[in-house]
């Protein structure tokens, strides 16, 4: 698409041509098949004087007979935006601006400033556009590197973030476990391990006391202690803490078995044992009240199993010694009743066997007052229904032996050693008991 003023090519868009600065009129359905032309403008708008201004330079000025033009310019009759030869400005006016050109580059006269909106539009070259681009990744290749590096400068920043909140809070699990990120992502590693060591230490000393290692726990602590320079720090606190409650608890435990060996001692009835245990507790200036209170009571009762124990000595001894006295009577008796074998006659025998049985009948019923205040009430009854059974019996047995004699002192003589032979085995019997 070419100037019709100048000849020289136009751009796509434009009002007027960029070489010569003609008004371009445009006719056509769209932007590549569009015609441009030129036509006259105002008297204001630039035209070619390049003839114009040579005949000036020359000197050679020809007036026309009726218009005033010039003879030298062939197209100053038929342009109207030639002002006469009076009326033309001079060449240093500001209303003319001049330029010089090349047959590339055309010169260009123009009357006025031209409107800055209405400069030619012109086509960037490729250089200049791989330039731009080349620019645009560049500097997003620096967003990004920079972005990255502030990302991972930042996270040690934050892990330390985490440590110091989870310390402050006491959650010195979550605490180890920001470490370990923060030394993952440390240039130097080395600068979280007395941290990670003093996290390890407590956390270890914490299971020993939930394990009830209270030795291992306390020995643990106390080294955590010498450790942790920072008095003031949650660490160091929550140590004297888990180390205080160790010591409590390993004290608790001991007074616990120690106390359970005094109980073993007392039931076995180790008065001398559980006495020594009890004092040993009670010189214990770190019991708490109900532990003194535990210890109080357990005495009481270590006095009185010892009472009951010296009461019950002293009732063996005297069971002992009614005992032997009742054994004694038997024996006695047993001695007498020899004498009823030498007897010379049936009445004779009849008269020992009858004072016989009369004497171990008075021995049972001593022994059987004896055993009612030696026996508890149920044992006292049940043997007194028995004793009532037994004097049916022996009764019974008496009078069977008595009908089977001939005569009547045979009869009693049956009846009478029947009777003390059957007192005689029941007085054994309450001598078991004793």
């Amino acid at each position: 698409m070419l100037c019709k003023n100048c000849g020289r090519e136009l751009p796509i868009s434009g009002k007027f041509c960029p070489f010569c600065g003609a008004t371009v009129e445009q006719a056509g359905a769209d932007d590549e098949t569009a015609v441009f032309t030129t036509l006259p403008d105002d008297l204001n708008a630039p035209i070619d004087l390049s003839a114009f201004d040579a005949a000036m330079q020359d000197g050679h000025h020809a007036a026309g007979p009726a218009d005033g033009v010039t003879t030298g310019d062939p197209l100053a009759a038929t342009d109207p935006r030639i002002p006469p030869a009076g009326q033309m400005p001079p060449i240093d006016s500001p209303r003319v601006q001049r330029s010089t050109g090349t047959p590339e580059s055309p010169r260009t006269t123009y009357f006025g400033t031209p409107d800055p909106d209405d400069r030619p539009y012109k086509k960037p070259s490729r250089g200049k556009k791989a330039g731009v681009i080349a620019l645009v990744v560049v500097l997003v290749a620096a967003l990004i590197g920079g972005g990255i590096w502030f990302f991972m400068s930042r996270r040690p920043d934050e892990n330390q973030t985490l440590i110091e909140q989870y310390m402050k809070r006491g959650d010195f699990e979550n605490a180890l476990e920001a470490c370990y990120a923060a030394q993952a992502d440390a240039k130097d590693p080395a600068v979280f391990e007395a941290t990670i060591h003093l996290l390890e230490d407590f956390l270890t000393a914490k299971e020993y006391v939930e394990n009830e290692q209270y030795t291992e726990a306390i020995a643990s602590l106390k080294q955590l202690q010498n450790r942790v320079t920072d008095t003031a720090s949650p660490l160091y606190k929550a140590i004297e803490d888990l180390l205080t409650q160790a010591q409590a608890a390993q004290s608790d435990s001991e007074f616990a078995a120690d106390f359970a060996e005094a109980q073993n001692y007392l039931a076995d009835k180790k008065f001398d044992a559980c006495a020594g245990k009890l004092d040993s507790l009670a010189a214990d200036d770190t019991l708490t009240g109900d532990q003194k209170k535990q210890v109080e009571e357990l005495r009481k009762k270590l006095e009185e199993a010892q009472a009951a124990a010296q009461q019950e000595e002293k009732d063996n001894q005297q069971k002992s010694e009614r005992r032997q006295e009742f054994s004694s009577k038997i024996d006695a008796l047993e001695q007498s009743d020899l004498q009823i074998s030498s007897a010379g006659t049936a009445e004779d025998e009849l008269a020992l066997t009858a004072g016989s049985f009369e004497q171990w009948d008075s021995l049972l019923m001593d022994m059987y007052d004896y055993l009612s205040t030696i026996l508890n009430a149920d044992q006292y009854a049940a043997e007194e229904s028995s004793f009532d059974q037994w004097v049916k019996e022996r009764d019974a047995g008496a009078a069977n032996a008595a009908k089977e004699s001939s005569d009547e002192t045979a009869a009693q003589l049956a009846s009478y050693s029947f009777k003390q032979s059957y007192t005689k085995a029941r007085c054994y019997k309450l001598l078991e008991m004793m």
